[in-house]
Order: C-alpha cells, then sequence, then structure tokens
C-alpha cells in the first residue's frame, strides 16, 4: 500500500498533466478538498479555474459538481 504523501505527490501528478504554470492553483485546490475547506478561484476569463475544479472533481470517488 502506498504512503499518503506518495499519494498525493501521484495523484498531483495526473491532475497536472497538459496544464502548465497552474501546479500550485491545483495543489491547493486539493488541499482544500483535502481539508473540507472552499477555495476561490479568481481570475480572467482563460486562466483555467473551470479546467482546475472539473480536474479536482475526478479526484474524489463520485465527485459531483
Amino acid at each position: 500500500m502506498m504512503k499518503p504523501d506518495n499519494q498525493i505527490k501521484s495523484l498531483l501528478k495526473i491532475l497536472s498533466q497538459g496544464v502548465y504554470e497552474k501546479e500550485h492553483i491545483i495543489s491547493m485546490a486539493l488541499l482544500s478538498a483535502i481539508a473540507s475547506e472552499s477555495i476561490f478561484l479568481l481570475g480572467p476569463p482563460g486562466t483555467a479555474k473551470s479546467l482546475v475544479a472539473r480536474r479536482l472533481k475526478l479526484a474524489f470517488k463520485d465527485g459531483k459538481a
């Protein structure tokens, strides 16, 4: 069985595939979700806010929008 820190690193690698310069945002969004906290993504159109949210939803079993 994989240790939790390795599981998170692996998950972050998968969530960040094909996304450039947004790894930090994805990490913070995942941390917020794991901690059951909210996160507010603010930025102009085209800055991958929706992409981050959709990918984060896929990280969880039975994830729903």
